[in-house]
């Protein structure tokens, strides 16, 4: 009887931080980062500068609807967004291993 294969769900929280100053000119820069709920490491947050570029990433790395997306990238223009009970999928690792 061969050993069972578990798959790894790891959770955790997408944030969003506007690296700018509303009074700097845009595009502005964003860091995105996982924050997992209970994990050993923690993978590197990336920057995007943009809001389209935000969006981009959004839309890829979390799959988004386009209520979400759109709330998102408006609210991250003017405080940081937390995303709560995101899974660790292979589209975010990829987004976050993609350090620019």
């Amino acid at each position: 009887m061969g050993v069972p294969i578990v798959m790894e769900h790891i959770e955790g929280s997408v944030r969003i931080h506007r690296l700018n100053q509303e009074t700097e000119s845009e595009p502005w820069t964003y860091e995105i980062s996982f924050a997992p709920y209970a994990a050993s490491s923690i993978p590197p947050a990336r920057d995007v500068v943009g809001d389209h570029q935000l969006e981009r990433a959004l839309r890829y790395g979390l799959d988004l609807s386009e209520p979400q997306l759109v709330h998102s990238v408006h609210t991250a223009r003017h405080a940081n967004v937390v995303i709560h009970h995101v899974p660790l999928t292979d589209e975010l690792k990829t987004l976050l291993d993609d350090v620019m």
